[in-house]
């Protein structure tokens, strides 16, 4: 098509004339050429107001400690900031609860304990790492870590790694890499006078230098049907970085958690009041900027827990040194930390190479000191190959001669060897994984504090388990999706037959009508569902049972620019049954509110 046309170019007139007489002189009236004198005034003349730079740069940042790799396709979820946001996720249970075969025991609603089980091993379930350093439990409960009492206010992104008998969880704090100012409101409320208010704040300047600060408080009087007590909850975070390349940076992050939860009159739930404090020191250096080399990082953490009602301030020390090469298709690294209190000494390798492009071979080590003279050691080897018409294989071995509960002067260890794999076929409109493990025979200490009908886990046989995950894309927007998870031989607590979740979504950025993106709409119905079993745990010696239950839960987010409004029902089909025995959990509880990040 046409578009317009172009000028016709000048052309010479060849007519004889006669030759014109040569024009009078006459004064030259052109204004003085001023081209090689600046006339912009200096910059300390212009207006306070105007802008030196009004276009974004983004600059490096501190480098994300996760899981090394290449790891076999499907050993790691990856759950980004909308995945925190944009989701049914609360807590960092409510995350892990994707997770196939994970069972959250929830004494309660919002404020009550969430402790994670995988396997039925306990404590030994679950390892978190906040950017790389290891996150330990200190306080009232120094054996169990409760998910949802970890703040994910001041996180970017959680990765987990997935092995054959416990979780890796690695938590990315938010990092701004653009010059431009972002700012976070966020404003809640719900059912049993449920509030909840955020405000976050960062930026970055072309210096490298950058500041982040955050606050999220959380209240609700509970319910009184129910072991949802009263709670309130503090959570600040304050962050200052110097990142001038890709090559070299600091860091520091300062994070404080103070929640109160209080009791109730059968005592099911036990007041407890706690503040936690975690500062973290981190620099780096590499040769190259591009994420390949070698490359160097320090870190120094210092954990404070004060404020119990029942014990003294307790704190430690960890520090950290981390030496890795990275290449095309192959890395390495050695990580060393050293502790106070009961870990010591703490040695950390991994290798993992592509020797081929179908082929992903990893392997990790660790060797720990722990107070009154006891180690441990762990070793874990993974292998994926991928083959053609979308499938791909994967298999896991670990072997373990280490202690779940150093804290305990008790506990002197378990050997352990455990082997997982799995078939997985992806395409463009659906995807399936099969896989299975096999776990050998353990004996758990202990259960967590926060769950007081249930005094201690029973020993687990020899188990081996059948998993199904699967998803389905039929049209553009909707995805249906699901997991399943079986122990076909043996079992622990808390890991019942027949345990599934399954959810419907629709997610859509309608691009025909808003190219721009700037408005999304997501809708999910999501369900969890097991079949009775009788282990559920152990009071005082004698063994509780599971009921069997399917909770239901919708959600319903709009975002439109930068502000969202969501809406979170949990047990919206009145299950009148719960996830614990001697814990009940309210009916149709609600959640809703509005969110608003905007550039400053």
């Amino acid at each position: 098509m046409l578009l317009g046309a172009a000028p016709l170019a000048a052309q010479s007139d060849t007519t004889a004339r006669p030759a014109p007489r040569p024009p009078a002189a006459r004064p030259d009236t052109a204004p003085r050429d001023t081209t090689a004198r600046d006339t912009l005034p200096p910059r300390d003349t212009l207006p306070a107001d105007t802008a030196r730079d009004t276009v974004p740069h983004f600059l490096p940042v501190l480098p994300a400690r996760t899981a090394p790799g290449p790891l076999p396709h499907g050993d790691r979820y990856v759950f980004p900031r909308d995945s925190l946001v944009m989701s049914d996720v609360v807590t960092l249970a409510d995350l892990l609860n994707h997770i196939p075969g994970v069972y959250v025991v929830r004494g309660g609603f919002f404020g009550a304990a969430e402790p994670v089980i995988y396997g039925g091993r306990g404590a030994e379930d679950l390892e978190v790492y906040l950017d790389g350093v290891p996150y330990l439990p200190l306080g009232r409960d120094s054996v169990w870590l409760d998910p949802a009492r970890i703040p994910l206010g001041p996180l970017e992104r959680v990765e987990v790694q997935v092995l054959p008998g416990s979780l890796r969880v690695y938590l990315i704090s938010a990092r701004q890499r653009s010059t431009f100012a972002t700012s976070e409101v966020d404003v809640k409320t719900g059912q049993f006078s449920t509030t909840g208010y955020r405000g976050g704040f960062a930026k970055r300047w072309r210096s490298g230098a950058g500041l982040t600060l955050g606050a999220d408080y959380s209240n609700t009087n509970g319910d009184p049907s129910s072991t949802t007590t009263p709670f309130n909850s503090v959570d600040l975070w304050l962050g200052g970085e110097y990142v001038p390349t890709g090559r070299l940076g600091v860091g520091y992050q300062l994070i404080s958690s103070a929640w109160d939860r209080q009791g109730d009159d059968g005592e099911a739930v036990v007041p407890w009041t706690q503040k936690r404090t975690d500062g973290l020191f981190r620099a780096f250096y590499a040769t190259r900027d591009d994420g390949l080399g070698f490359r160097a990082q320090l870190a120094f953490a210092t954990t404070t827990v004060s404020g119990d009602t029942v014990l003294a301030d307790r704190s430690m020390r960890q520090g950290q040194i981390d030496l890795s090469e990275t290449l095309g298709r192959a890395s390495a690294g050695l990580t060393t930390t050293l502790g106070s209190g009961i870990w010591p000494l703490r040695l950390d390798g991994h290798a993992n190479w592509m020797p081929l492009p179908w082929i992903t071979l990893a392997a990790d080590g660790r060797h720990a000191e722990y107070r009154g003279g006891r180690h441990g050691t762990r070793a874990h080897g993974a292998v994926g190959v991928v083959l053609p018409l979308g499938f791909s294989l994967r298999g896991d071995a670990a072997w373990a001669r280490d202690l779940q509960a150093p804290a305990l002067p008790q506990d002197h260890g378990q050997r352990t060897v455990d082997l997982s794999g799995a078939v997985r076929w992806e395409s463009r409109l659906a995807s399936l994984e099969v896989g299975g493990a096999r776990l050998d025979p353990f004996r758990p200490i202990g259960f967590a504090a926060g769950i007081e009908p249930v005094t201690a886990l029973a020993p687990v046989p020899r188990t081996t388990v059948a998993t199904i995950q699967a998803s389905l894309h039929p049209y553009a927007g909707f995805t249906l999706s699901g997991w399943y998870y079986e122990p076909t031989a043996g079992g622990g607590d808390f890991t019942p037959p027949h345990h599934a979740r399954y959810s419907l979504t629709f997610d859509s950025k309608f691009w025909r009508v808003f190219r721009s993106g700037i408005f999304e709409l997501r809708a999910e119905y999501a369900g969890e569902s097991w079949s009775r079993s009788p282990l559920g745990g152990l009071d005082s010696a004698t063994a509780l049972p599971m009921r069997g239950a399917t909770f239901t839960e919708a959600n319903l987010q709009m975002r439109i620019a930068g502000v969202t409004v969501f809406w979170l029902i949990r047990n919206n089909n009145y299950m009148r049954s719960s996830y614990l025995v001697g814990a009940d959990y309210p009916k149709n509880a609600q959640v809703y509110g509005v969110r608003w990040t905007f550039n400053n």
